[in-house]
This record gives C-alpha cells, sequence and structure tokens, in this order.
C-alpha cells in the first residue's frame, strides 16, 4: 500500500485550498516549520514569505510589507506572522494596507470574534519561546482560518472598508 492509498483524494479534489502566507521572525523560525507543516495537511496552498532558512534571517517589517501588499492585491487570503517581539508594530504596519485585517491572537475567544465579527484576514501569533511543541498554535491558527465571517456584522465590517477608501 502506498501513501497516496490513504489520502482521501475526493475530499481534497472538493475543497478549494486557502492561499495563505505565513512569515516569523529568526527566533520563531523552528515555530513557523512546524506550524507549516500541519498546516499543509489542512488543505491550504501556503506561500512561505520567510526566512526560508534559519541562518538567513530576514527583516520582519519587509516581510510584512509583502504580506500585507498580496493580501491588498487579492493574491492571498489569509496571513500568519509567527513573531517573538514587534508584535503590535506588525499589526499596525498591517493594517494600513486596504483590505488587511490583522489582529494578534490573544486569546482564542478574541480570535474568533474577530473573525466572526470583521472578518479578520491576518493573526498575529507571539512565540513564547516555542521551538518544538507548536500545539497550542496550531490551535489558535485553525481556530482562525476555519471560523467563518458572520454576515449579520455586515454593517461594521462596511463601516471598516469605507473608511479605508477615505482620507480621514
Amino acid at each position: 500500500m502506498q501513501l497516496k492509498d490513504w489520502v482521501n483524494n475526493s475530499i481534497k479534489a472538493e475543497k478549494k485550498a486557502l492561499k495563505v502566507g505565513i512569515f516569523s521572525d529568526r527566533e520563531s523560525f523552528f515555530f513557523k516549520e512546524k506550524v507549516g507543516i500541519y498546516l499543509d495537511t489542512k488543505w491550504t496552498s501556503l506561500y512561505d514569505i520567510g526566512p526560508s532558512r534559519f541562518d538567513h534571517p530576514k527583516d520582519v517589517f519587509k516581510m510584512a510589507l509583502k504580506l500585507g501588499k498580496a493580501l491588498e492585491e487579492g493574491k492571498l487570503e489569509f496571513g500568519i506572522a509567527l513573531l517573538a517581539k514587534d508584535c503590535g508594530a506588525i499589526s499596525v504596519l498591517l493594517n494600513k494596507f486596504r483590505n488587511v485585517r490583522a489582529v494578534y491572537g490573544a486569546d482564542e475567544e478574541y480570535i474568533i470574534n474577530s473573525r466572526k465579527r470583521f472578518d479578520a484576514n491576518v493573526i498575529v501569533v507571539k512565540n513564547n519561546g516555542v521551538t518544538i511543541d507548536a500545539k497550542n498554535s496550531e490551535k489558535e491558527v485553525s481556530l482562525f482560518l476555519e471560523t467563518g465571517f458572520d454576515e449579520e456584522n455586515r454593517q461594521i465590517l462596511d463601516i471598516i472598508s469605507a473608511t479605508e477608501n477615505t482620507n480621514v
């Protein structure tokens, strides 16, 4: 029996793969790799923005700009930033892009609420020294990607979108 015999391709063919961008700082590299492997099992098209190797750190602000631009242009549907520091600054930077609603993954209730109420499409997760066991973050990322927008909150999203289109 081969590996392909264990995979249910009929389900995979029916589901549309989510286009998800992910990046991390150097301290969170292995954390990102672990979460990335987990996401690959969830029918996502994962776009690794960086860094590609532990010994090649990249500027997190440049990676955030790349993610924000890809989301703004509709090339990606969701974004994940895994960081040891600068979580607030990266969230603010990403929210400067049109149609990007980045949130800090503070707790499960906040993650679910941000998806249901204003259709957040980027989650920033703080790496609290995690290098091997990423189970809690896998749970946070799953909650974020699997929670849908509640259409009852369309008015809130319309206000946010209208504000993006004006020079307030």
